[in-house]
């Protein structure tokens, strides 16, 4: 079996079965070094009030807005279907798939959690007697927002109530050892 770097052809080597002309892709680390360096030029994120198109490795295109501008702040587990706020879990996916139904076009605007920017403030280095003013962390929060066929906007909706009952597992897995450890005498 020969490999082939899948991006520019080149022959990397053999392997067993030697009689088998089959290949298998892998990257060469030319290639590998490329992308990688391509992946880490990010796109500038849009100031607010600005929309920045952009077009996903999948072809897919949409564009970039700051939250609380020109679209609504979403909870990391929301969706934005056609205009409605989406809360994206599994009990709620069959009410989900009944609205898309509704639907008249095969394609709906899906607008998501795109990323997020916090600007963490310094620790206060001050003496105690001295009051502390608690200033809040700034953020910014910037959604995405695309066109899909109403399959591709389910297959968003799953991941993302996937991705809270991960969230969810970690938690109370995180809080059932903190009990357990409380109730063994060890500090937490």
């Amino acid at each position: 079996m020969k490999i082939i770097c899948s991006s520019c052809k080149k022959v990397l080597g053999i392997q067993k079965p030697f009689n088998d002309n089959s290949e298998v892709p892998a990257k060469c680390p030319d290639c590998f070094q490329k992308e990688k360096e391509e992946a880490s030029k990010l796109p500038p994120l849009p100031a607010p009030g600005e929309r920045k198109d952009i077009t996903f490795g999948s072809g897919l295109k949409g564009f970039l807005t700051v939250a609380g501008t020109n679209t609504a702040k979403l909870p990391l587990w929301y969706l934005i279907v056609s205009g409605k706020k989406i809360f994206c879990a599994k009990d709620h996916r069959e009410s989900f798939q009944e609205y898309l139904e509704m639907r008249d076009s095969d394609q709906v605007d899906v607008t998501f959690v795109y990323s997020s920017s916090i600007k963490i403030l310094p620790g206060d280095r001050r003496r105690k007697k001295q009051p502390i003013k608690k200033e809040k962390p700034q953020s910014i929060d910037y959604n995405c927002t695309v066109t899909v066929p109403k399959g591709y906007a389910l297959m968003m909706f799953d991941s993302v109530a996937e991705q809270h009952e991960r969230f969810m597992g970690v938690v109370i897995e995180g809080m059932a050892k903190a009990w357990k450890d409380s109730r063994l005498g060890l500090s937490v």
